[in-house]
């Protein structure tokens, strides 16, 4: 219902009854004025029909007072100006002019119009929508008049046309464009006619194809311009544009004196009306665009140090290789994948210039294997990968693998220096198998990958190692949150005096009760958290533990306090920043004496960066904590080192204690020696492994002064090992 004051009923009813000049105009198929004198029920169907029209109109409609506010608006103008309902817009507007408008004096030019006219079509303003938001509308009005011939209201409908109005904008920003265009642009335009005759060109047009207009003019452009090789795609293009169609490509155009360009080319119709007049064809020369893309294109897809192709490209050739292996699967589609293994010693020795030139001599080498058909590509850093296609047999990839294995493992020639770096190569033998490239890469990295462990040079991919990788993957998110959750224990390996079997110390071991794998071996778990670097947190993790235990092992019982706590330490954690700190840390906490706590790391380990090792191994001496070398005579230090590396004990690895014998001269001899060496430095001897009573009276006799092993005790749990502590100072007392 129209509403224009508070009193809304009686409002209603005499604006309606104003309505009766306003209804037929508007909607001619309503008897308005007729419905006063109609039955109620014919009067309430057409005021129904009108309200319905009103409404549901696809145009604004309006009633205004001259002096510039809404007496009633229908949902689709509310709907165009921002508003919900048109409540909210009769209540917002007080003041048309000024509020509307975006130049008011347009609203006294819509009253001037309409008092000498009588009636406004096409009136186009801009004006305000509620938010702000300016748009373009159009507006047909017409005053009504009231019985004394003065104007009661304005009555009219409103269209957004901002649309429109910006495409018209657009389209004189074309004309004025293309007015200019013909004859200042560089690019070459030319006018041609429905019958192939050029109309006009311009100077850009003659600069680029060496023809004068005056000459060409009225004279068939074809013939001119277009290669003979691309007459029928210029008939196809020509047809396609007649066709009401705007064509761009790229393709090739003749100069006069012969040469070809290659040229970026627009054609568009010239339409008249419904029917095209003509064609306006638009050139640029991109020779040197088509030159630097044939660069960027070459360095986007190669190795700019070598040449070969990059990840890119290869991915792209392997992904078109596995389509090929599917459909011919009676052939070996294979791919290698290669890693040096001293290119960093090469870049650290002798500089990364050297290595530099170590990568590209390699991917000569590479090269030189391989057939046209094949693909050598470098990957980055050190890592090669090849495509190796349609060969007939398994063996004949083997042979060309070898044949590579061998010549990386014959010296390079760099910078004076001859380096034999080697290599090792993964390969997956039959791509058939397999639906993406990202997995071929995947599973010849891990067969790679398996070689340099391995150290054997050329590995097979089998599926199997895949699914070991998995479960690596898997079981080191495990270790992860274990580590977090404080899930592991400890177990505790007793050490002995050897002369009299006393009881000295523990040594601490790790252990991992998996819910679900059960026990999972050291073996298996110490290395992995080695290699991602949990073996930090779970260092410190230890340290803390065996630590705390000795002291509440001390707490109970008084003949613990001369116990020594033996803890191993590995390379990443003797490389930690923190170790000595952590370390310092904990026996203050613990207040722990520091001769009982002993670090234990391999020769392996202070070989791996001895100036450093040796550092942080003073720091923990200058703590008073005492310092063993664990599985000594399996590494390879020199005395010259080990003199100078601050250490208490040597400990002699099980290995040469398990076939320590009178019958095996070799390890009796080795175990002697290193007895001996721990006696001229001054340093204490430890033999684990010791398995029976026959070791253990060698070792005496020898003068070996600590053993541990199965003998003694497998490691048991912080529980048992007090027990056992109980037993040996009862068995002392005894």
């Amino acid at each position: 219902m129209m509403r224009t004051h508070e009193n809304s009923d009686d409002t209603d009813h005499s604006f309606l009854d104003q309505c009766d000049e306003l209804l037929p105009p508007l909607f001619p198929q309503v008897d308005y004025r007729g419905a006063k004198h109609a039955p109620p029920e014919q009067e309430y169907e057409e005021v129904k029909r009108y309200r319905s029209l009103f409404n549901n109109s696809l145009e604004g409609i309006f009633f205004t007072t001259p002096d510039g506010r809404y007496l009633d608006v229908n949902p689709t103008l509310a709907r165009i100006y921002g508003f919900s309902t048109p409540e909210q817009l009769i209540r917002h507007f007080k003041d048309i002019k000024h509020q509307l408008y975006v130049r008011p004096e347009r609203r006294d030019e819509f009253i001037s119009i309409l008092e000498r006219d009588k009636r406004i079509i096409g009136f186009e303003s801009q004006v305000r929508k509620r938010n702000g938001e300016i748009i373009w509308i159009s507006e047909n009005a017409r005053p009504v008049y009231n019985p004394s011939g003065g104007i009661s209201y304005y009555e009219g409908t409103v269209m957004d046309i901002t649309a429109r109005k910006e495409a018209e904008e657009e389209l004189e920003l074309q004309r004025a464009f293309f007015s200019q265009l013909f004859d200042n642009s560089p690019q070459a335009i030319v006018i041609i006619d429905t019958k192939r005759n050029v109309v006009n060109c311009n100077q850009g047009f003659e600069r680029l194809f060496g023809y004068r207009a005056v000459d060409i003019i009225g004279f068939g452009m074809r013939a001119l311009i277009v290669p003979e090789g691309l007459m029928v795609e210029c008939e196809n293009v020509r047809n396609t544009i007649l066709s009401g169609e705007t064509v761009q490509c790229e393709t090739q155009r003749r100069h006069r004196n012969g040469s070809m360009i290659p040229v970026d080319m627009i054609g568009f119709p010239i339409q008249v009306g419904s029917s095209t007049s003509g064609i306006i064809y638009i050139y640029e020369d991109i020779s040197e665009r088509k030159s630097f893309e044939e660069q960027i294109t070459h360095q986007a897809f190669h190795d700019s140090l070598t040449g070969l192709p990059n990840r890119t490209l290869f991915g792209e050739r392997l992904e078109r290789a596995l389509e090929r292996s599917h459909r011919r699967p009676e052939l070996y589609y294979s791919v290698l994948m290669i890693d040096l293994n001293k290119f960093k010693a090469v870049n650290d020795s002798l500089g990364h210039p050297a290595g530099d030139q170590l990568l590209i001599e390699v991917g000569q080498r590479l090269s030189v294997c391989v057939r046209s058909v094949d693909t050598v590509a470098r990957l980055g850093g050190d890592e090669f990968a090849l495509i190796l296609e349609e060969f007939p047999a398994r063996k004949e990839l083997l042979k060309i693998a070898r044949r590579m294995h061998s010549i990386l493992c014959e010296p390079f020639s760099l910078y004076g220096n001859e380096i034999t770096p080697g290599a090792s190569i993964g390969i997956v033998a039959q791509l058939n198998e397999y639906t993406s490239a990202e997995e071929v890469l995947r599973d010849a990295d891990i067969a790679m990958y398996r070689a340099k462990q391995q150290g054997k040079g050329i590995v097979l991919f089998d599926k199997r190692m895949h699914l070991e990788l998995v479960e690596s993957i898997n079981l080191e998110a495990e270790l992860r949150e274990t580590i977090n959750n404080g899930a592991l224990t400890l177990h505790y390996q007793p050490i002995v005096a050897v002369d009299t079997e006393q009881l000295l110390g523990f040594e601490a071991l790790v252990r991992w009760d998996h819910p679900m794998r059960g026990m999972v071996p050291p073996d298996r778990f110490i290395p992995l958290a080695e290699e991602t670097g949990l073996i930090i947190d779970l260092g410190k993790w230890v340290i803390s533990e065996a630590c705390h235990t000795l002291k509440v092992w001390q707490d109970d019982q008084d003949h613990a306090r001369r116990l020594t706590m033996s803890v191993n330490v590995s390379c990443r954690q003797l490389a930690d920043a923190g170790l000595v700190e952590h370390v310092t840390a904990v026996l203050r906490k613990e207040n722990l004496a520091p001769a009982n706590l002993k670090i234990e790391v391999t020769e392996s380990v202070i070989m791996h960066d001895v100036d450093s090792a040796i550092s942080e191994l003073n720091r923990l001496r200058e703590l008073g904590v005492q310092i063993a070398i664990d599985d000594f005579g399996t590494g390879y230090s020199s005395l010259a080192y080990l003199r100078r590396i601050p250490i208490d004990h040597l400990k002699i690895d099980r290995s040469f204690i398990r076939d320590f014998s009178e019958g095996n001269k070799e390890n009796d001899q080795i175990v002697r020696s290193i007895i001996s060496l721990a006696r001229s430095l001054g340093l204490g001897v430890i033999a684990e492994g010791v398995e029976n009573r026959d070791q253990l009276d060698r070792l005496r006799s020898l003068n070996c002064d600590r053993a541990q092993g199965f003998m003694f005790s497998r490691p048991v749990d912080r529980t048992k090992a007090a027990t056992m502590i109980r037993q040996y100072a009862a068995s002392q007392v005894s």
